[in-house]
């Protein structure tokens, strides 16, 4: 008994023939140039590779045109707002016929700096780039590699996004939150609410983590203009392990804040923990505000007040720049794009103590 031979894959030949036109007029047509064409030769090509269920080679394609529609994401899901972030590049880069590949280093529970690992995340991006990526979009921690090693992927002609960074020198379209606008509207809460002594619990300020600075100079700045407000800013370590204890010195220091803003939803975490060692009520003793809203700020105890950001729109934004300069559509100049957040008050701020 012998086996049935499989069914053999339709060819552009094929479909050519069935519509009754040439080889290089359903070539083109199928790749979408039809203005050189009738409406009804257009219809009767795509009826015809829809009936043999003809689908691109995109291997040869890329071939002929030198570009693979892929693109390299070196965005690990990190938190729930790294997510969004993703699923916003992925939709807007679907949405033009366009894969990303994601990859990152290391592993969720012990993500490593990248620079402590700044030769595997070349390596990283490299192997991207031999696979012909057309483009990068890029997190933070790849950054100061990315600045370090520029001139080695422009001489690639590979355009190249990042998201939540911003450097002194523009190197490439940038990503980042409206860190002024946010700081505007936690200062008119806070102050709305009589608070005169505030504190700030920052996080890493790396070189390749430029949105921490951002934000605590931009709360700063707000403040400063303010002369019945006292302001102070406390940071963490390099690599972030002595939040704990950074948010018990804080809350039991004779500065006193009666509201404490924390650099992401993270730090608020620590925050909270430390006000319930030090037998601090949170919002009566100590009203605290979050960053991002990621996905357990609802859910802790008080909710947390929190400014969000718009994941999903950064990751469409951060998307749509790499497409246009793919697509020669995009400014000579590189774009530092500036998305809003969203201020969501909560039960975690409250009037401040006399």
């Amino acid at each position: 008994m012998t086996s049935k031979s499989p069914r053999s894959r339709p060819r552009l030949q094929d479909v050519a023939t069935l519509a009754g036109v040439s080889l290089s007029a359903a070539s083109r047509i199928l790749r979408g140039d039809e203005d050189d064409f009738g409406a009804d030769t257009c219809r009767r090509v795509i009826a015809a590779a829809e009936k043999l269920g003809w689908r691109r080679n995109l291997l040869v394609s890329g071939m002929q045109t030198g570009r693979t529609r892929t693109v390299g994401v070196v965005i690990p899901p990190y938190d729930s707002f790294w997510v969004a972030v993703l699923a916003g590049i992925h939709g807007a880069l679907g949405d033009d016929d366009y894969l990303p590949i994601t990859v990152w280093l290391g592993d969720l529970d012990h993500m490593p700096h990248f620079e402590a690992d700044e030769r595997q995340g070349v390596a990283l991006m490299n192997r991207l780039l031999d696979r012909r990526v057309d483009g990068l979009i890029l997190w933070p921690p790849f950054g100061l590699a990315y600045y370090e090693h520029a001139r080695e992927l422009r001489d690639r002609t590979v355009p190249v996004v990042m998201i939540d960074y911003h450097g002194d020198k523009p190197i490439c379209d940038t990503v980042t939150t409206n860190e002024m606008r946010a700081a505007k509207d936690v200062a008119k809460h806070l102050v709305g609410l009589g608070h005169r002594r505030i504190a700030y619990i920052g996080g890493r300020e790396t070189a390749s983590q430029a949105w921490a600075q951002e934000r605590r100079e931009s709360l700063e700045a707000v403040l400063a203009g303010r002369a019945d407000v006292e302001f102070a800013s406390w940071r963490l370590n390099r690599d972030g392990s002595d939040a704990p204890e950074v948010c018990r010195r804080l809350l039991s220091s004779r500065f006193r804040p009666t509201a404490v803003v924390a650099a992401s939803d993270h730090e608020a975490v620590h925050v909270y923990h430390a006000a319930a060692e030090l037998g601090l009520a949170v919002p009566g003793d100590i009203s605290v505000v979050g960053f991002a809203d990621l996905d357990f700020a609802r859910s802790m105890a008080p909710p947390l007040t929190t400014v969000r950001q718009r994941a999903s729109e950064i990751g469409r934004r951060a998307a749509a720049l790499l497409l246009g300069r793919l697509a020669g559509k995009a400014p000579g100049a590189f774009v530092d794009a500036r998305i809003d957040a969203d201020f969501v008050p909560r039960q975690s701020t409250g009037p401040a103590r006399r």
